[in-house]
């Protein structure tokens, strides 16, 4: 016999419970927890958080809608234009609808079909990375009217697509100037973050400067949006709207820039760029024209160079690819690169002019100094164990000579014995540790920003113990040593300037020891209907500092400047041969900085002057990479800019000429 017991009755279990009442408790139990639940949660919605829920729903149908309004034109000194607006009927994909591969390539094959444009080139578009992703991107620009009543009327095929009227920058001189002038595009999240951008005027999706002088004045030139608080219905469609705030366009920049010295000064620096490559590599180059008297930029020209049109609808990849970042490690094909401004090179002899400044002003020489100019040097000067031998540019003894000299033949063992004696008496290794020669560098404009009103400005590089020590396992496993001094006395070694840094202190030379604020903004204006110009702000010229030199401290470096040129010995006389020095006196000094063996031609060739050298009222630089001696191709580029300014020839072709000095 089990022993389990048997049910009393039919349908219940030995603890006298009914099955099915059970199961009817239960499933009651679950009805009214669910019940409760949604009770509750409707209740929280329509009563705790209805006031949110109204507000969210209100903004679902209304908006408020702010403009793109017109940029202002920017024009050189004497009122040509040099930008200006237009609009395009432009092609947008929404990339919040075209969101997955399948859509994307059904809808760049149709757009492709009827705008009879590459895919890949759509793709490329459209895949900008500028372009915030919540906020459709052109993939095409300049359609033509036929195209836009097409994707209206076959609205349904192209799911995300639109076409906008779009602003866009035009520019008439085309590659003008396309370093200087920048280009706009929508503002990143990492601008929006900044310094620059950010502030409340500013707010995702705004079309801003992204480079150049667009950056710098976007604040006056973009203008105010209108704003517009709009209501939709369901299907997007605008039903209401009430105007909060009116448009004003930007005000227009007037820059210091003139036109036609800059249209000369970037022919004439191709121009020699081009006859260098019969010789050498040659793969870039710049020039500077700015007034010495109040650093107003007059020309500035980088050369390979771009159409700036390229990025009126944006920087794609394909762009980018374009303008020179398919060679990362590679700059010299780099086009949006303002060599004149973020370039940094040895300056080579054109430096010597600061050595003398800093050997006078230290108290290490003088004006009547003499030294001689031997075939090399021997530092220290006994010789023995650890010594180096530093050789001049040429085999000859040229004897004693003073500043004036030292500069017309370009003597190097002139200058390694002012280097030494300033690290002797001022030097981290044998010295007191002051360093006043790198003071002095630092006084003449080296070593940090010039402040001019460009973004992303080169320092360069003054090395000194500090440096030093902060890349010991780079270039200095030994600590500093006297050599690196001497070394930078003719602008070799670590030391790292840039044109414009030369262009400012040569304009000091000019002046009579002013250190001036170079700058390209000059006013704001505003042209009313019957095309009247109002002058709404001028950007006033500054004076930063002066050299600790006096005239008579200056002036044997202003005649050795005039004796590069006119002198029998000139290392530049060879390239000026013919110039009418006698109407249009030009100073100036060559420069060969060495990367490889001298011979080699991998040098950077620079010439660094002013004219009138009597009335100084333009100084221009130039500086060839790779492209010889500084006398040899980089003089002839500045000599034919002279002679445009002058209009004493406007044959732009440039032709190599003569020089061997360092």
């Amino acid at each position: 016999m089990s022993g389990f017991t048997k049910p009393t009755e039919e349908g219940r279990s030995v603890f006298g419970i009914d099955r099915l009442l059970l199961r009817l408790t239960v499933f009651g139990t679950i009805i009214v927890t669910i019940f409760v639940a949604l009770f509750s949660r409707l209740w929280f919605l329509q009563v705790l958080e209805a006031s949110e829920f109204r507000q969210l729903a209100k903004q679902n149908r209304t908006r408020l809608v702010e403009s793109e309004p017109p940029r202002g034109l920017i024009l050189d000194r004497n009122g040509r234009m040099l930008v200006r607006n237009r609009r395009s009927l432009s092609v947008t994909v929404d990339r919040q609808i075209v969101d997955t591969p399948k859509k994307t390539r059904k809808v760049l094959h149709r757009l492709s079909a009827q705008l009879d444009i590459p895919v890949k080139e759509l793709k490329d578009n459209l895949q900008d990375e500028a372009v915030s992703p919540y906020k459709p991107v052109a993939v095409a620009v300049d359609v033509r009217e036929k195209d836009e009543f097409y994707f209206e009327e076959n609205g349904e095929d192209f799911p995300g697509v639109a076409v906008e009227n779009l602003p866009v920058r035009t520019y008439p001189r085309k590659q003008m100037a396309a370093q200087l002038l920048g280009y706009v595009g929508e503002i990143s999240p990492d601008l929006l973050d900044s310094d620059h951008y950010g502030s409340k005027r500013y707010r995702a999706g705004d079309i801003v400067g992204r480079d150049g002088i667009e950056y710098t004045y976007d604040r006056f030139i973009r203008g105010r949006p209108s704003l517009e608080r709009v209501v939709v219905n369901s299907a997007g469609d605008v039903v209401d709207s009430d105007p909060r705030r009116e448009e004003r366009p930007g005000d227009d920049l007037y820059l210091t820039l003139d036109a036609r010295i800059q249209k000369v000064t970037e022919k004439a620096l191709a121009s020699g760029i081009a006859a260098a490559r019969a010789e050498y590599q040659a793969p870039s180059g710049g020039a500077v024209v700015m007034d010495p008297d109040n650093g107003e930029i007059i020309a500035m020209a980088s050369y390979p160079t771009f159409n700036p049109s390229i990025l009126a609808d944006g920087y794609s990849k394909k762009d980018a690819r374009k303008l020179g970042a398919a060679t990362s490690e590679d700059n010299s094909d780099d086009r949006l690169l303002n060599r004149p401004v973020l370039g940094g090179f040895p300056p080579g002899s054109t430096f010597k002019v600061v050595t003398a400044g800093a050997a006078m002003w230290s108290g290490v020489a003088s004006p009547s100094t003499f030294l001689g100019c031997p075939p090399s040097t021997v530092f220290p000067p006994g010789g023995g164990p650890g010594s180096v031998i530093f050789n001049n540019w040429t085999s000859a003894d040229m004897g004693y000579m003073g500043f004036a000299e030292s500069l017309e033949v370009s003597c190097d063992t002139f200058y390694y014995q002012l280097g030494w004696a300033m690290e002797e008496a001022y030097g981290a290794a044998l010295g007191d540790e002051s360093e006043r020669f790198q003071d002095y560098m630092r006084i003449a404009g080296f070593g940090h920003e010039t402040g001019i009103d460009l973004p992303y400005e080169a320092e360069g590089r003054v090395a000194d113990e500090a440096w030093c020590e902060a890349y010991r396992d780079y270039f200095c496993p030994i600590g500093w040593l006297p050599g690196y001094t001497v070394n930078m006395a003719i602008g070799q070694g670590e030391l790292i300037t840039t044109p414009l840094q030369m262009a400012v202190t040569y304009a000091a030379i000019a002046n009579g020891g002013r250190i001036v604020k170079p700058h390209l903004g000059m006013s704001l204006g505003r042209t009313d209907e019957a095309g009247e110009v109002e002058i709404l702000k001028d950007f006033k010229a500054k004076t930063v500092r002066r050299l600790p030199l006096d005239e008579g401290e200056l002036a044997p470096l202003q005649q050795g400047l005039v004796d590069v040129i006119s002198g029998d010995q000139g290392t530049a006389a060879s390239a000026f041969a013919g110039y009418p020095q006698g109407n249009f006196p030009v100073a100036g000094k060559t420069g060969t900085a060495q990367i490889g063996d001298v011979d080699s031609g991998l040098n950077y060739a620079w010439f660094t002057s002013y004219a009138p050298a009597d009335d100084p009222e333009y100084v221009v630089v130039t500086y060839l990479e790779k492209a010889g001696h500084g006398g040899e191709s980089a003089a002839p580029v500045a000599r034919q800019i002279y002679e445009a300014i002058f209009k004493v020839d406007d044959d732009p072709n440039v032709g190599l000429s003569q020089d061997f000095s360092g």
